[in-house]
Formats: structure tokens, C-alpha cells, sequence
């Protein structure tokens, strides 16, 4: 009856048509019958503990693809996508994590040595210098939102876009900021006809926020865990396709010396 769930066994490999942009998760591509719609952007809300930080990694292992990393260093990513077996060819990583790093590193050290500085003058001296409240070290740092734009820019940008993850720009910038540059990255993979992925973790930035980048996003992947018992259940929905209503369904997963493995799905007919 429509509306009812339909059950669905995985077998043998998707085959990706031109129209479509693997992401590198066969089993994946069969949930979405074929892969992610050229131009499409696709954001993956996901709940801590998800996983989420491997399925970036194994979408960029495809090949073909851009990865920001805002929580690890570029040699950590590399690290555990070996570790997967997966190859780091055709994997253009940009290491914000390391930049951002070093900027917390030197405002911290300016800060120390202008109070190891002001020790070392007399009371007349620090009056006379308008001591009183905390250093200022606050000095041209680097624009890390704007490194997202910078790059979409490319006229050879990559068939795969990943960043992972919007909290990083969330924590650092206005919310309506990070949001233009979403749209400004949509109109670009658009152009490129590429696919672009955005990861969220789901349940920190509010509902309403959550709900505006849904409207944005062409296709909307939500990652689950839910604890049974002594164990967790993994799940993946595909709660949106714009314009493949079909393609909507759920599968439970796991995460294995290969990656994520989808079994059996539960498509909405």
C-alpha cells in the first residue's frame, strides 16, 4: 500500500551512470539508486558517535575529490584512510585543523610575552601604558570561511566537495555567515556539476537552523545511533532527494575493517 515501507535485500554492485556522482559507498549508491544527482548538495546531519568522520573520508577516498578537515590534521586523515585500506590519490586535503592550530598557538604565545613584558615594568610605567584589562593580541587572523569560498572558485574544482564539518565555521562565525557561504559553495558545485557533501552534527546548532540548511540542501542523509540493550544500532535515512521522491528510504549499518556497510533497506513507497 503507499506510504508503507517495502523491504529491500542489497545485492551485487550499483553501476553509477553519468548523470550521477558515486560516493564511493557502493551499497549507498544502491540506496540512492545510483548515486548522488550531478550538482546536487547533500548534507549529512549526523549524531555523535555516528561515524560520520569515516564516511567522509571514505566518500573522498573514491577519488576525484576536495576534503576540508576542521577537526584533524591532514596527516591524521591520510592515517586512518590507510588504515581502511583506502587510497589517498586524487585526494586534495585542506588542513584547516593545522591552520587553526598554529593561530591559537601564536595568539597565545603574543599573549604571554606581553605579560612577561609588562613584569618587568615599574607601577608608574604600566599606569602611563593604560594597563589594567586583559592584552590585547587580537590581530589580522586567518579567515577560515573564507577558504571555502577562495576554493570553490577554481575553475578545475574536483568531481567530489567534502567538508567536514559546518561546526568548526559554526563555533568561529555568525550563523548567517556561514550560511551565505553555503549557498555561495551550492551555486559553484552546481556549476561544476560535481557533488557537494556538508556534514552537521545534529542537535547542537538549534532546530530552526537545522531546518534552514535542510532547505538549502538538494539531499539530506541523516546518521542515528541508538542504543539497545547492551548494544548500539546504527542507522542511515535518506530523509530528502529533490525531485527523486522514490529515493527516500533507511538502512541499518555497521562499521567494519572496510568502512560503512548498509544492510537491508526500508524504502517509503
Amino acid at each position: 500500500m503507499p506510504g508503507e515501507p517495502a523491504m529491500y535485500d542489497f545485492m551485487g554492485k550499483q553501476t553509477v551512470s553519468k548523470d550521477f556522482v558515486s560516493t564511493g559507498v557502493d551499497k549507498l549508491d544502491m540506496l540512492l539508486e545510483g548515486g548522488i544527482p550531478r550538482g546536487f548538495f547533500t548534507l549529512i546531519l549526523s549524531a555523535p558517535g555516528s561515524g560520520s568522520e569515516i564516511l567522509a573520508k571514505q566518500i573522498a577516498a573514491s577519488g576525484n575529490a576536495l576534503l576540508f578537515t576542521t577537526d584533524e590534521t591532514k596527516e591524521e586523515v591520510i592515517s586512518t584512510m590507510k588504515r581502511f585500506g583506502w587510497s589517498v590519490n586524487g585526494v586534495d586535503i585542506v588542513d584547516i585543523a593545522s591552520k587553526y592550530t598554529q593561530s591559537v598557538m601564536l595568539s597565545q604565545e603574543k599573549r604571554i610575552s606581553i605579560y612577561q613584558k609588562r613584569t618587568g615594568l615599574n607601577l608608574k610605567e604600566l599606569i602611563a601604558e593604560g594597563s589594567g584589562a586583559l592584552p590585547s593580541t587580537k590581530e589580522s587572523e586567518p579567515d577560515f570561511l573564507a577558504m571555502l569560498g577562495d576554493k570553490m572558485t577554481d575553475p578545475k574544482l574536483p568531481e567530489k566537495i567534502i567538508v567536514h564539518s559546518l561546526d568548526f565555521f559554526l563555533d568561529q562565525y555568525p550563523h548567517n555567515e556561514v550560511l551565505k557561504t553555503v549557498h555561495a559553495m551550492k551555486i559553484a558545485n552546481l556549476r561544476n556539476k560535481g557533488a557537494l557533501f556538508v556534514l552537521l552534527t545534529k542537535g547542537v546548532y538549534g532546530e530552526l537552523f537545522e531546518r534552514r540548511m535542510e532547505g538549502v540542501a538538494d539531499c539530506v542523509i541523516e546518521l542515528e545511533i541508538l542504543k539497545k540493550g547492551t548494544s548500539f544500532d546504527r542507522y542511515l535515512a535518506v530523509k530528502k532527494m529533490k525531485n527523486y521522491a522514490r529515493k527516500i528510504g533507511m538502512a541499518r549499518y555497521t562499521i567494519d575493517k572496510d568502512g560503512f556497510v548498509l544492510e537491508m533497506i526500508e524504502r517509503i513507497l
